[in-house]
């Protein structure tokens, strides 16, 4: 059994690697043009709405993560060269096209449409394919904004294994799959990136805390999404590496 789990390890940690590589992003060219014509180009960046709606299933599954937090998602740049500013998303199929609003902070919100599914219909954004990528935004009302719930990110999870699982390799999915899944398992780390370059994240739950790891360029962290002794209600409280600069000297000053 040690041999074995030893094994599938090292499996999981080569299958692995080229997905958090994705999460990060492979460098673009920054004085390439990321801002295309949708019905202009044979290769705009898109999804299908048909697995996008796998993601509305997992949130209605398994709400009870977080059960006063609407599911969104979000449009990122996959790197720092993308500019968002322009950017568009549209329910696209022969015959069909329905705008897709997006919010100030890149997020929109996909709802059930009978007309798009039986057109087999794409979600398309006026960008180059890989220059944008989306993500779960799963967030419940009233928190500050340094603040996430352990549970809202168990569902984010969810919904995006949902959707991506069908597109993995074979056997890269059946790894995760053997492991528990990527929300379930000690032997899959999941990264979440923080937006900002961190100077920490405290994870607390009543009386008891911890300090999480961070990626070593302080951009990600690894919550416990399968470690039930940490309750959905949990919080995780993000300090970013800018603020604490900027204290630093104010401090000297006192």
């Amino acid at each position: 059994m040690p041999f074995a789990r030893l094994s599938l390890l090292a499996l999981l940690a080569c299958c692995l690697s080229p997905a958090q590589a994705q999460d990060a992003g492979a460098p673009l060219d920054s004085h390439a043009e990321q801002i295309v014509d949708v019905r202009g180009t044979a290769d705009p960046d898109l999804q299908p709405y048909r697995t996008m709606l796998k993601g509305l299933d997992a949130y209605a599954d398994h709400q009870r993560l977080a059960p006063t937090a609407p599911l969104r998602f979000k449009l990122l740049a996959a790197t720092p060269a993308v500019s968002m500013t322009g950017a568009t998303l549209r329910l696209e199929a022969d015959n069909l096209s329905i705008a897709i609003p997006l919010a100030n902070d890149g997020t929109f919100a996909l709802a059930r449409d009978k007309t798009a599914f039986d057109a087999n219909a794409d979600l398309v954004s006026n960008r180059k394919r890989s220059s944008v990528r989306w993500r779960p935004s799963i967030v419940t009302p009233g928190l500050p904004a340094n603040v996430r719930r352990l549970g809202d990110l168990r569902l984010e999870c969810e919904v995006r294994w949902a959707v991506e699982q069908d597109a993995l390799p074979f056997m890269r999915r059946n790894l995760f799959k053997l492991a528990g899944g990527p929300c379930h398992s000690a032997m899959i780390s999941v990264p979440y990136p923080a937006g900002r370059t961190l100077a920490g994240v405290l994870l607390r739950s009543g009386e008891r805390s911890v300090r999480l790891p961070l990626s070593d360029d302080r951009n990600r962290y690894t919550p416990p999404l399968h470690d039930s002794s940490w309750n959905d209600d949990t919080l995780l409280t993000f300090s970013y590496a800018d603020e604490e600069h900027a204290a630093t000297p104010a401090l000297k000053t006192m």
